[in-house]
């Protein structure tokens, strides 16, 4: 009989991030270590609008995300650095317009292009920060499991609150900031109609109740979309790029590269941690001759024929592939034998063995044949939920599974499986398709749920139930794997 088992992982504690305290990041750590794709992929955008416009104005500052739900942008200086620090409200509220977001940055760089915050000695000494903003922002060296963003963001955070101040700058200034991002924007390739749209909406935030802070440090006026216009006009961009259409920060596209480098990096993880699968490729070609006109695919394919029609079922099956018991069992003694002296052959058995899934888990056990042999993350949502699994395993572990014998299944199948629509054969891919799940997230840093999932037994590496392939029949020995984990026909101490 064979079993997966379970692996699993002690880690360190880390000490939370208060969820109601806004924390900062440069931006590029969301663009490369949020697990939250709709962060990661506006923090990309971001990033690429930013140096577009830090190219043409000459301005180079770190760009700050601040978690702070405010709609505000601003441009302030920690100690000679200089920092443009965004905020998610702003974000949230902007991040339909990608141009009026260009406009944004541009008017924030350009304050300090101007040297707008060095312009009075009130201005100077309103500059208070603590130095582990300095260290743990401008220097921010990003590290695992060291902060959150949106529940999702590993890196480096200090608490909003610890003092970066935006400064409230003179109308002159505002205008000017206004003209120096307008220019750039053109040069950049922005529409700068983004602008005029920036100053209508600021115009509309101004007529809530709920007033924006960003109306406190960018008062806006008629003056000041009139300034734009005219800027515009007079710089006399291409019609065409007047012409380019709105379009919002992020996109199809743009969430979904930012899906598919959290996948990449989610596979990393798990293949630096997983215990090595022996390839495929490097099982000699005469482990796989046949036995008895039965190649080693079809093997495993009758394995898991057998375990789903059960004894009644047997001699059917038997039949459907020209066998008697006594051939069989020299199959199985034979391929066993040969996967006890090549463990990769056990890799190519788990794949073959959950590639011929039937029934009404099949998608889910063709999702595990393909986790095993890519190793890659399974695909597929949960075939129910991990409570229901919970109650299978305790309810079934009780009983003495998987070690059940035909009138032992007839049982668990009527008393506890029938109220959830499921055979033994279906409890025994889900169950293993929600091992092979947990043991991946255990992989890549999260023990919670396979701890969770096998409290219900006296100890996960004694009780846990396996894939069940014709008890009758098959025995296996030691040394002999399957996906890469060790089985063994009775509990291991290991």
């Amino acid at each position: 009989m064979f079993r997966i088992l379970a692996l699993m992982f002690l880690l360190g504690l880390c000490t939370p991030v208060l969820a109601d305290e806004p924390e900062l990041y440069l931006v590029d750590a969301v663009a490369t270590q949020s697990t939250h794709a709709p962060s990661r992929a506006m923090a990309h955008e971001l990033e690429e609008i930013y140096a577009d416009l830090s190219r043409v104005s000459g301005v180079k500052a770190a760009l700050v995300w601040s978690t702070s739900g405010d709609i505000n942008a601003f441009a302030t200086e920690v100690e000679g650095e200089k920092i443009i620090l965004v905020q998610e409200g702003l974000l949230e509220s902007f991040g339909g317009d990608r141009d009026a977001v260009a406009a944004i940055l541009g008017h924030e760089l350009a304050h300090h292009k101007a040297d707008h915050l060095h312009a009075g000695e009130r201005k100077q000494k309103g500059i208070q920060v603590l130095g582990a903003i300095l260290g743990a922002v401008v220097g921010a060296k990003v590290g695992r499991n060291s902060g959150e963003l949106a529940g999702a963001i590993a890196g480096t955070a200090v608490g909003a609150g610890a003092g970066l101040m935006a400064l409230k700058f003179n109308r002159n200034q505002e205008l000017e900031a206004d003209r120096l991002a307008v220019g750039w924007m053109i040069d950049a390739g922005y529409n700068p109609n983004g602008m005029l749209r920036v100053q209508t909406q600021l115009g509309e935030l101004s007529g809530t109740r709920s007033r924006a802070a960003i109306l406190s440090t960018h008062p806006t006026s008629k003056k000041r979309y009139q300034k734009a216009e005219r800027q515009i006009e007079r710089l006399g961009p291409s019609p065409e790029l007047l012409a380019t259409a709105i379009s919002p920060l992020v996109g199809p596209d743009e969430l979904a590269l930012a899906e598919a480098e959290i996948a990449e990096v989610e596979q990393q993880a798990i293949a630096s941690r997983a215990i090595p699968n022996p390839p495929t490729s490097e099982v000699p070609a005469a482990a796989l001759t046949p036995i008895e006109g039965v190649d080693f695919d079809t093997y495993a394919a009758i394995s898991n024929q057998l375990t789903r029609v059960g004894e009644t079922g047997r001699a059917g099956v038997l039949s459907q592939h020209g066998l008697d018991s006594a051939e069989l069992e020299r199959i199985n003694q034979g391929f066993i034998a040969r996967m006890q002296a090549n463990p990769g052959l056990s890799q190519r058995y788990s794949v073959a063995y959950f590639r011929a899934t039937d029934g009404k888990l099949a998608a889910w056990g063709r999702d595990l044949a393909n986790s095993y042999e890519h190793d890659q993350p399974l695909q597929l949502d949960p075939p129910y939920p991990m409570s229901q699994a919970k109650v299978l395993l305790a309810e079934l572990t009780a009983r003495g599974a998987p070690q059940l014998d035909a009138a032992q299944v007839a049982s668990v199948e009527k008393e506890v499986l029938a109220p959830f629509e499921l055979s033994y054969y279906d409890y025994l891919i889900g169950h293993n398709w929600w091992s092979r799940k947990l043991t991946l997230d255990a992989m890549a840093g999260d023990t919670s749920g396979l701890q969770a999932y096998y409290d219900t037994a006296e100890s996960p590496e004694e009780s846990s139930p396996s894939v069940s392939i014709d008890p009758d029949k098959v025995k296996v020995g030691k040394g002999v794997y399957v996906g890469g984990k060790p089985l063994r026909t009775s509990k291991t101490s290991e």
